[in-house]
């Protein structure tokens, strides 16, 4: 069953995963250099995601219009390039992506790896930000400005610094134990 009900952005927020995703298993997590054959990803969304494949083609004319990715033809058959502005765009989404791979599949050691940040209030829309990218990441709310994560990720909030403006106010600082660490346990199910 096809998914014809998203919008436009779901389409694109989905091809944008799917980059992502194509983009650890090729191992190019750090350095983005994606060579992807357009049908190729094309079948994996349809194959993941049940979207139309009409959807799917309008949206990847959008992504190219917003040069995030380009379409270069070589030896018949056309490959997804990445513009720079659609490497930091697809990097967020691979973050995301790793994130949840180490929810399935880490043992937690416990230790709780922090997050806090000291936005000023003049750059507010910066801050909002960087509280939804944490939220959407994965991160448990323990204060306004203090995110927690139960694995560790230091190698993802250094790449994150480097692609969300914000996120320069960000320390990162690794805790063994907490306060009201059960209702984290919880949100994580780790009880």
């Amino acid at each position: 069953m096809k998914n014809d009900k998203l919008k436009s952005g779901e389409v694109i927020e989905s091809i944008l995963e799917t980059i992502a995703d194509e983009l650890i298993d090729m191992g190019g997590y750090y350095k983005p250099r994606l060579n992807v054959i357009i049908g190729h990803l094309i079948k994996e969304i349809i194959k993941r995601r049940k979207i139309n494949k009409k959807k799917i083609q309008r949206a990847i004319k959008i992504l190219e219009k917003k040069e995030i990715i380009a379409l270069e033809e070589k030896d018949e058959q056309i490959f997804v390039q990445l513009h720079n502005k659609g490497k930091s765009t697809v990097l967020k989404y691979s973050i995301k992506s790793l994130f949840d791979f180490k929810k399935l599949k880490k043992k937690w050691q416990k230790k709780w790896y922090l997050v806090f940040f000291d936005v000023p209030e003049i750059q507010r829309n910066k801050r909002d930000y960087l509280r939804r990218f944490l939220l959407k990441l994965g991160f448990y709310p323990y204060q306004k400005s203090v995110y927690l994560f139960p694995y560790e990720c230091e190698k993802e909030i250094n790449l994150i610094k480097k692609i969300v403006e914000g996120a320069k106010y960000m320390k990162y600082i690794i805790a063994e134990k907490i306060e009201d660490e059960n209702l984290a346990k919880i949100f994580f199910k780790l009880t």
